[in-house]
């Protein structure tokens, strides 16, 4: 995905990519995100590369499952482990 090919090297940073500052704080503290997106967050500002646009039809209960678990676990077992058929 474009996240990991932009996170690939920083993706513990919690700033963004751009500038490496924060966009939010708390009592004049910075708040940093997680793997550049912060999910668990009602609120959050990203880098494009960590978006995705979505059909508003599509079912977000199945999108979710679809994102990163999916395409790394798949990526890891067809490029790494190579399973014989």
């Amino acid at each position: 995905s474009n996240m990991c090919d932009l996170l690939r090297i920083n993706t513990d940073r919690g700033v963004m990519l751009n500038d490496g500052k924060s966009r939010f704080s708390i009592n004049g503290k910075p708040i940093f995100h997680f793997v550049g997106t912060s999910t668990f967050s009602e609120y959050t500002v990203v880098h494009v590369g960590c978006l995705a646009k979505i059909n508003p039809e599509a079912p977000l209960d199945k999108v979710c499952v679809l994102s990163c678990g999916i395409s790394t676990g798949f990526g890891a077992t067809v490029n790494v482990a190579r399973p014989k058929k």
